[in-house]
């Protein structure tokens, strides 16, 4: 269930009697390798179609302009302020609230969104008192990228990669991609531009796989995850 498809008279026949659950996706609009610059709003729009229903919950509009920083030097990417994207996502949980949910998932596609989407989330529960619960997918999907590959991930690496790959294989540009462009994380080491659009954090691990048949496995497996990670919570926050 979608808000931007439901009219106001079917939004109140639904919140919150039926769904008192929101999901907000959060993206951001950065180079992604060889995958569309919009892969970090795309994947968490996705896996919030997939997971609204068993969540009894409406999937908002996603909030698809954020934090770029370290690939805010590539051609496309685009960035706004921490202040304003925090004061921003606040004002949208004041208004979940004022609609009567009573709980907001925040669904993050992007790492560098990480540590202000945790501060608003927090900040809104005591502010609003809405049970809110912060969702980095890719970190609760590791394990399944290791089941899958046999190796982690990365940015625009081989989990994001897999991702695009299994729903929208026409936005993986396959004759684009060289293992040059590749570039190992080093720690103690940042640099402005970082020196490559695809970054991985395991020394000969996340290199791209284009094997439909194993982007699917890990893109499904990937949504299964992040699913009953949140069952588990939205069931505990009932004993609370």
């Amino acid at each position: 269930m979608k808000l931007a498809r439901l009219t106001w008279q079917e939004f109140s026949e639904n919140v919150p009697g039926r769904r008192d659950a929101a999901i907000l996706p959060v993206g951001t609009i950065e180079a992604h390798g060889v995958t569309s610059l919009a892969t970090d709003v795309l994947i968490p729009e996705k896996i919030a179609e997939e997971i609204a229903d068993r969540l009894k919950a409406v999937v908002l509009p996603a909030v698809a302009y954020s934090l770029t920083r370290s690939l805010y030097g590539y051609p496309g990417s685009l960035t706004v302020k921490p202040a304003a994207f925090e004061a921003y996502l606040s004002e949208i949980l004041d208004s979940c609230a004022d609609h009567k949910f009573r709980k907001v998932v925040i669904l993050n596609g992007h790492g560098g969104n990480s540590s202000s989407l945790n501060k608003v989330g927090l900040e809104g529960f005591h502010r609003t008192g809405l049970k809110i619960a912060v969702v980095h997918w890719w970190i609760l999907a590791a394990e399944v990228c290791r089941e899958v590959y046999r190796e982690s991930g990365g940015h625009a690496a081989l989990d994001e990669n897999a991702f695009i790959l299994a729903f929208w294989p026409e936005l993986v540009k396959k004759e684009r991609y060289k293992p040059e462009m590749i570039y190992l994380h080093q720690e103690g080491l940042e640099a402005y531009p970082n020196p490559g659009s695809i970054i991985t954090y395991t020394k000969g691990e996340g290199h791209l796989d284009f094997d439909l048949a194993k982007a699917k496995k890990y893109a499904l497996g990937a949504i299964e995850k992040v699913a009953v990670h949140l069952e588990d919570v939205f069931q505990r926050w009932e004993a609370i």
